[in-house]
């Protein structure tokens, strides 16, 4: 299973990425920044990509082989105009030299029957939500590199 970049409220929360980062900006400050915009991420969402290992998990007939994990390709500049329809925030657009766009087609997954139930804007909801009632903590295990500096897996 390849999953598209993983969004949504979880218990080792990812501040790194972009529906989460971008949610997180606005809520705490009221201001989004976004470095190009033009760039295409494939999403899922956390709820959903455990169900697809529930799908399979549930389902060992299906044939083996890769299956993408991934509903919504959308730009960075959409997802924050998204996050910003939901929470008022300003969007601040910069340069970029990192023009790498990433689209997955899931079309083998959901053949298997599986049918995702949460969106990008599920995500917002929950990032903010989880932010101000302050179960979420902007802190260094949340970023990935960090977190795996401070566990000395990474110099």
């Amino acid at each position: 299973i390849r999953p598209a970049t993983v969004c949504g409220w979880s218990p080792r929360m990812r501040l790194d990425v972009s529906v989460n980062m971008l949610t997180l900006q606005a809520v705490k400050n009221g201001k989004i920044t976004v470095f190009g915009g033009k760039q295409t991420r494939p999403n899922i969402h956390i709820q959903d990509m455990a169900g697809v290992y529930r799908h399979f998990i549930a389902h060992p007939h299906l044939p083996s082989g890769n299956y993408n994990a991934g509903f919504e390709n959308i730009s960075i500049l959409d997802i924050a105009t998204r996050v910003k329809d939901k929470i008022s925030s300003e969007i601040i657009v910069t340069e970029s030299n990192d023009p790498r766009s990433y689209r997955q087609n899931s079309e083998k997954l959901l053949a298997t029957g599986f049918s995702p139930k949460f969106k990008i804007d599920d995500a917002i909801r929950e990032v903010e939500e989880k932010y101000i009632s302050g179960e979420l903590k902007d802190n260094d295990n949340c970023y990935t590199v960090k977190w795996m500096k401070h566990l000395g897996l990474v110099g």
